[in-house]
């Protein structure tokens, strides 16, 4: 089989399960915003982001642990794995019980704390899910997590319509939640049965162990990276812009988290299979931060020329987009899609500490956008320390890849590449708004640009690489 095609393959097949998700996720959102008030969507936005910033806080790499781990050991690594989730489970479910009035303060929710607390059920239900469906993607085999996560999310959005009926709140979401765990779980076991093992293997254990734990700290990172914009943007605004912020960010950021699967796992297991030879390494890293390089050029190009006509259009005239924060948005989905490639290098060679500091470094945007918006009292205020905290992430992220890869090429892509990115900016906030025509420029110039640079990669690198694979 040509690479090209095989590669093709391969990405076409990892797609499955992140775009089921997706698409379910997000038919449950606009069900949402059609039948909620603007502060009622608000506290289902504070539901949802709770509920992600716990599991990232407790995230111990369980994923790339049993994916890594393969062969003569995958039996053992998918039985420790599932006594650890367990155990991360009971606790999640303790601490979101025992904090949920401080959680509903910190979100200015103090009257949704029942909420919170029954949100404990998720993370214990989830965590008895079948570990193998998720190993058996590092030899390419995705039917049974597609399955898995195809049954979970389509009953979930299902849910959603009854149960927003029925309460007329953010208890639609919460029951959207806890249906969606356990379908998961149900489906997951009967999709791919576990093999067996006597008992639990403690070496294996501790391996899992020194693996993830350095990846809690990540979870600070990566809450900050993804979930404390809303924290901040709820306490200073109130729930009611909490839900028009999450809608305008979700609608453009949540694909990344699509696009961060689908690639992160093909891209972590290119580099993998090419890390014993140092010339072939460097080149396949070059490809690994080279691609998501053009994935995030073409994603800010369309962010950028279609957000503000998508929101109302999706999600009801009621929300619209401000032509600062649709410029702001535009930049900080390319920055973190552009993180992806090299994230996947340094968890590829176990480096999840420098994953860790450089998901950390966000928190000083954070913290400027939170002084902004105490100054400014805009939203955009908050977004631009957000975006801040991105570019400073990327930075270091490149930096620390760097003796892994060609890192002067890997930057000369990279400022090509930008420009598409900064027309979509620049054309959001253009004076007299922006029209038919200055979309359609920006796109084709845009267009060109990323064109050219693939052009230019194929011709040099690209085609005689693929053709050793």
């Amino acid at each position: 089989m040509p690479p090209l095609r095989r590669y093709a393959g391969r990405l076409s097949a990892a797609s499955a399960p992140p775009i089921i998700e997706f698409a379910a996720r997000f038919a449950r959102t606009i069900i949402l915003s059609r039948l909620l008030e603007p502060t009622d969507l608000g506290a289902a936005v504070a539901l949802g982001t709770i509920l992600a910033s716990c599991e990232m806080l407790a995230d111990v790499g369980l994923t790339q642990f049993v994916m890594v781990n393969v062969g003569a050991d995958r039996a053992p690594a998918v039985a420790a794995v599932q006594q650890i989730g367990i155990i991360r489970g009971i606790l999640l479910a303790a601490l979101i019980l025992l904090l949920a009035p401080w959680l509903a303060s910190l979100f200015g929710a103090s009257g949704h704390v029942d909420s919170i607390r029954w949100l404990g059920i998720v993370p214990l239900v989830r965590s008895f899910k079948n570990w193998r469906t998720v190993q058996i993607q590092s030899e390419y085999i995705y039917r049974p997590e597609a399955i898995s996560i195809g049954g979970a999310q389509v009953g979930a959005a299902i849910a959603v319509l009854p149960a927003a009926v029925w309460f007329h709140d953010e208890r639609a979401m919460l029951v959207s939640l806890i249906v969606e765990a356990a379908l998961y779980v149900v489906v997951s076991r009967l999709a791919l049965p576990r093999e067996r093992v006597a008992a639990v293997d403690p070496a294996v254990r501790r391996m899992a162990l020194t693996f993830g734990l350095p990846l809690m700290a990540n979870g600070i990172g990566l809450i900050m990276l993804a979930q404390a914009d809303r924290i901040i943007v709820s306490n200073l605004f109130g729930l009611e812009v909490l839900a028009l912020y999450s809608l305008v960010v979700s609608l453009a950021s949540v694909p990344i988290s699509v696009l961060s699967l689908i690639l992160g796992k093909v891209l972590m297991t290119f580099i993998v299979r090419s890390r014993d030879e140092p010339t072939e390494a460097r080149q396949a890293s070059l490809i690994t931060v080279w691609l998501p390089f053009v994935t995030a050029a073409s994603y800010a190009l369309a962010v950028g020329a279609l957000l503000d006509l998508a929101v109302p259009l999706l999600y009801g005239q009621r929300y619209q987009v401000t032509v600062g924060l649709h410029a702001l948005v535009t930049l900080m989905v390319f920055s973190r899609i552009c993180r992806i490639g090299p994230t996947a290098i340094l968890l590829a060679h176990s480096q999840t500490g420098h994953v860790t500091a450089a998901n950390l470094i966000s928190g000083l945007g954070l913290i400027t956008g939170f002084v902004l918006g105490i100054f400014a009292r805009r939203v955009e205020a908050v977004m631009l320390g957000v975006l801040l905290g991105d570019v400073l992430s990327l930075v270091a992220m490149l930096k620390l890849t760097s003796p892994r890869l060609p890192a002067r090429t890997a930057l000369n892509h990279l400022a090509l590449l930008t420009l598409p990115a900064v027309l979509a900016a620049a054309g959001a906030v253009a004076e007299g708004g922006f029209g038919l025509e200055a979309r359609v420029l920006i796109v084709t110039a845009g267009a060109v640009a990323i064109g050219l640079d693939i052009v230019m990669v194929y011709q040099r690198s690209l085609a005689g690489f693929l053709a050793k694979q």
